[in-house]
C-alpha cells in the first residue's frame, strides 16, 4: 500500500509517531494483524534488526506478495507524547513509514473514530467523545 492510496480509504488513518527521534508517518489500520517498518527507514534510523525463525508471506497492493523475515522487536515507538514498545515487521513499504494494527490498537486501549479521521488516546483531551462512544 503506498501513502496515496491511504488517503483514498476512507477506513485508514494517518498520523505521526516517532522512532529513534525522527518523526515518522503512519498509518493506522483497524484491519490489519501486523505492525510494520519501512526496510529503507530501518536503514536510516540504525534501528535493530532481528530475524524470524520464519518467512512471512505479505500481500500488498503496490508490491504483490512479499517475503520478509526479519523484525524490529519491542521498538521504542512515541505517539501521541505516550511511549509504547511494538514488533515491527520489516516490508519495503511506499509513502509510508509505520503500520500500527489492531491488535496493537486493542491492547492499549486506543479508538479510531472513522467520522472524524481521528485516533482518541486513553485520557486525551476528547475525553468527552471517548465517553459518548
Amino acid at each position: 500500500m503506498t501513502g496515496a492510496e491511504t488517503d483514498r480509504s476512507g477506513n485508514l488513518i494517518i498520523g505521526s509517531c516517532m522512532i529513534a527521534g525522527r518523526s515518522l508517518h503512519v498509518l493506522y489500520d483497524s484491519g490489519e494483524t501486523r505492525s510494520f517498518v519501512s526496510e529503507s527507514k530501518v536503514v536510516e534510523l540504525g534501528l535493530l534488526v532481528r530475524e524470524l525463525q520464519y518467512d512471512l508471506v505479505v500481500s500488498t497492493l503496490a508490491s504483490g506478495l512479499v517475503r520478509t523475515s526479519t523484525m524490529c522487536a519491542r521498538c521504542l515507538i512515541e505517539v501521541e507524547e505516550r511511549k509504547y514498545k511494538v514488533n515491527l515487521i520489516c516490508l519495503p513499504l511506499e509513502g509510508l513509514d509505520v503500520i500500527l494494527e489492531m491488535d496493537w490498537l486493542s491492547v492499549n486501549h486506543i479508538l479510531i473514530y472513522f467520522n472524524e479521521k481521528k485516533v482518541l488516546f486513553p485520557n486525551s483531551k476528547d475525553e468527552d467523545l471517548l465517553m459518548s462512544l
